[in-house]
């Protein structure tokens, strides 16, 4: 089974971005839930490459639920039916009503968002309580 850095470094379809150095950080955090059936949040998606690598990486994942301020990124289409895309500021009450009509709670959620530390806090705080005991946040 190849690693996230490996599954990055051969992806070939919508780009992704991230920096190398997460990628090992990332493997080691969620390697304990690469093959369980997890339901992922991911703020920040920009051009959907990174919901294409989880849904590879994340093998039995029940659903990959990205959320992106941009509306371009409504334009986006994956052949991998678990990935969902909702279109909004997630720290808005309006686009958390629409990220948990994709799914209830969580066990993966990772903030790549905005960058900025009220956002970030403001995530952490909003979306907590929808994550599963012993589940991970990045």
């Amino acid at each position: 089974m190849n690693s996230l850095k490996q599954l990055y470094k051969e992806h070939g379809g919508k780009i992704s971005d991230k920096w190398s150095l997460y990628l090992d950080v990332y493997g080691r955090i969620f390697a304990p839930y690469r093959r369980k059936s997890i339901q992922l949040l991911e703020i920040g998606v920009q051009n959907g490459g990174s919901l294409e690598i989880w849904s590879r990486y994340f093998s039995g994942a029940k659903r990959i639920v990205g959320c992106d301020v941009n509306s371009e990124c409504s334009r986006l289409r994956f052949e991998d039916e678990r990935i969902a895309i909702v279109i909004g500021d997630a720290n808005s009450d309006e686009c958390e009503a629409k990220i948990l009509q994709q799914a209830k709670e969580f066990d993966v959620i990772i903030d790549d968002g905005s960058h900025t530390s009220s956002d970030i806090i403001g995530s952490f705080a909003r979306y907590f309580p929808y994550l599963n005991e012993g589940a991970s946040i990045s």
